[in-house]
């Protein structure tokens, strides 16, 4: 929880556990799905998660640490989230902040589409990415 709380205050983003209720109990949260950590010397460096949306896999929690980027490291995860399971489409929400991360899932075959305003503390505005083709094998 620290590293994705880290990732938050970078993007001067309030960590409210109340809303991010999903990393209450991870194990529970993603039971039907998948949960990654990605560690270093120095800790984790990265995490994404996968859960099942009807006939989407829905790529969730994809934070990686200042020192995890540009080295290849956020797109070998995506794919690795993008081979799980069988479904039609794969998709995701993304705050608009997160430009690099959009440019990364764009040049993976995303598609942008609308965005949606949260009722969190910061009243975050997110950008939804849909992949129609499913991505089987990274």
């Amino acid at each position: 929880m620290g590293h994705i709380r880290q990732i938050y205050e970078e993007f001067l983003l309030e960590f409210d556990l109340d809303f991010e209720d999903d990393l209450r109990s991870v194990g529970e949260s993603y039971a039907s799905g998948a949960f990654w950590v990605v560690e270093d010397a120095l800790g984790i460096v990265a995490t994404g998660a996968v859960a099942p949306g009807g006939a989407a896999r829905v790529v969730k929690r994809m934070y990686v640490a200042p020192r995890g980027r540009r080295s290849g490291l956020a797109r070998g995860l995506l794919r690795h989230c993008m081979a799980w399971g069988d479904f039609a489409w794969t998709e995701l929400w993304s705050d608009v902040r997160f430009r690099s991360a959009h440019r990364l899932y764009m040049s993976e075959g995303f598609v942008p589409g609308p965005t949606r305003v949260l009722a969190d503390p910061d009243r975050s505005v997110e950008r939804y990415f849909r992949l129609a083709a499913p991505r089987r094998s990274p």
